[in-house]
């Protein structure tokens, strides 16, 4: 199914859930996703579901170090995979992850996946603490991060509400949450 506009986020889940799993198998993160869809009808409005709700991300791969670029989570006050956060009304997660890596790091780089038919690089689900400024219990976000590269490493022009330090790490020194498997591992399954 091509990803464009009237496709809803339900469809497209369940469309890149098969895709993804097809080549990285049943991992604890498609499990977790097949189970919240399985539980909740509002999949992305953080006001309507308390319980969790699907982002969006993007990791940025520059290929000639064989490096990925991670920022620190003001928020959160903890690394995580470039830049990500909620899903706008009418998105799917990589228009999301383009949008957040833009706003939060400055950065537009070229989208190592087809863009007709967009294939996670990651589907993963984490807890996020609760946050008595936004009046949030504790909650889930199933992350959806698409695959990025750039081939000189830019400028960061990073947003200090969202992200507080940036580094460039060796793929070899990433091992996926919850997962054994290295990034470098996981590109290689992923074909870049």
């Amino acid at each position: 199914m091509i990803a464009g506009q009237g496709m809803s986020l339900r469809n497209h889940l369940q469309d890149i859930l098969s895709a993804y799993a097809d080549i990285f198998g049943e991992t604890n993160g498609v499990q977790a996703f097949r189970l919240f869809m399985n539980s909740y009808e509002e999949l992305a409005d953080r006001k309507k579901n308390l319980a969790g709700h699907v982002t969006g991300s993007a990791l940025v791969w520059h290929k000639p170090s064989n490096s990925v670029l991670r920022v620190h989570h003001a928020k959160l006050n903890c690394w995580v995979f470039s830049a990500g956060g909620h899903i706008d009304a009418g998105e799917l997660p990589w228009q999301t992850s383009v949008r957040e890596l833009r706003e939060e790091t400055g950065i537009t780089a070229t989208p190592l996946y087809d863009a007709a038919h967009p294939i996670p690089f990651i589907m993963d689900a984490h807890p996020i603490p609760a946050s008595s400024k936004k009046a949030e219990p504790p909650h889930w976000h199933y992350d959806v991060v698409y695959l990025y590269g750039v081939d000189t490493k830019p400028e960061i022009q990073a947003d200090p509400d969202e992200v507080s330090h940036f580094k460039w790490f060796d793929t070899a020194e990433v091992t996926l949450e919850n997962s054994p498997v290295t990034l470098r591992e996981q590109m290689l399954r992923y074909g870049v």
